[in-house]
């Protein structure tokens, strides 16, 4: 789905009034003429484990807190309001001007815990469910992925770690949406948001990207040659298995990786591996505040005047800004996918 985003405040456009919503634990602050915003800061991003927010109030506001309730931002315009983060209360700073509160998503429990588990002849979806649920994180989406006859879960790597190698491997992206519920999926944008240069964007940057490998070579255990496959035992080892994506020479990433156990498998993990590495252009731009803009999603860059800039960019951070200074500002961090 394309969506056309409605300019904020462009000459002869109709003006909109920036609103949000702010939940603390039993209290609520929302836009007005009793407001007691501040500040307000929130932030989420592939590969950063834990989505963040900040929250100043003014030293008026009468809010009870402890660590752990909950925190929900809504963002939008006039009575439209959209969900931007959903977390807990992380540590909060009680001054005589203001209250700051600092929340962060579920995913935090990922990042502390550590411990090992043995998984057989699961696929990778099975793994991150059980995974969470044992942590007790909710899941959004939580795709099947890549079969392993063997997985090991250790806890020299927080579990965080763990899923986000896993995801890495299955060519997915893992992290928590707005509601604060797990994605482990493989990227498929459903909405594309349309920014127009002179109408949204009041900042943009690019860098070009040379290709970051030439080639990947996944090396595993398994007798596949043999005719047992993923039924042999996890020690026995009679052939060596080798799966390769790309160029043979160059900048080649070499990885031993025990759970591949045949030669499919080991194709696929280094295939993946490899178009994970293969953006030629990243970047990043400011745009008047879109809160509709999440991570999964993707932004149309359109009347650039260098032509070179327009395209369609996957999302890959998304931070929303709120302040007198600012006003409504959504920072957007992109990715260009290979071809």
């Amino acid at each position: 789905m394309t969506r056309n985003c409605p300019p904020r405040s462009v000459a002869g456009a109709e003006m909109l009034n920036v609103a949000y919503k702010i939940t603390l634990g039993s209290a609520s602050y929302q836009s007005g003429k009793s407001s007691r915003l501040v500040d307000l800061d929130s932030h989420a991003a592939l590969g950063i484990p834990v989505n963040t927010c900040r929250v100043t109030l003014d030293g008026q506001a009468q809010v009870s807190l402890k660590p752990g309730d909950e925190i929900k931002i809504e963002l939008g315009y006039d009575k439209t309001l959209v969900k931007v983060f959903s977390g807990q209360v992380d540590t909060f700073e009680r001054g005589i001007q203001h209250l700051t509160v600092n929340g962060a998503s579920s995913f935090s429990v990922l990042t502390a815990a550590r411990f090992n588990r043995l998984y057989e002849k699961q696929n990778a979806g099975d793994i991150v469910s059980d995974l969470l649920g044992k942590l007790k994180v909710k899941k959004a989406t939580v795709e099947t992925g890549e079969k392993f006859a063997t997985f090991t879960v250790s806890d020299h790597q927080s579990i965080w770690a763990v899923l986000e190698r896993l995801a890495w491997r299955c060519g997915f992206d893992f992290y928590a949406d707005t509601d604060d519920k797990a994605v482990f999926k493989k990227y498929a944008a459903q909405t594309t948001h349309t920014m127009e240069y002179g109408l949204h964007i009041l900042a943009y940057s690019q860098e070009s990207l040379a290709p970051a490998l030439d080639g990947v070579e996944v090396y595993g255990e398994s007798p596949v040659g043999q005719g047992q496959g993923d039924d042999a035992s996890s020690w026995l080892r009679k052939k060596e298995v080798k799966g390769s994506a790309g160029k043979t020479s160059g900048n080649v990433l070499r990885l031993a990786d025990a759970s591949a156990r045949t030669q499919d498998l080991a194709r696929a993990l280094a295939g993946n591996i490899l178009k994970a590495n293969q953006s030629p252009a990243c970047g990043r731009m400011r745009v008047l505040g879109q809160a509709e803009i999440k991570l999964g999603d993707a932004v149309k860059v359109a009347k650039m005047p260098d032509l070179a800039q327009n395209g369609v960019y996957k999302v890959t951070g998304v931070r929303h800004r709120l302040n007198n200074r600012l006003g409504f500002v959504t920072e957007i961090s992109w990715e260009k996918l290979p071809q």
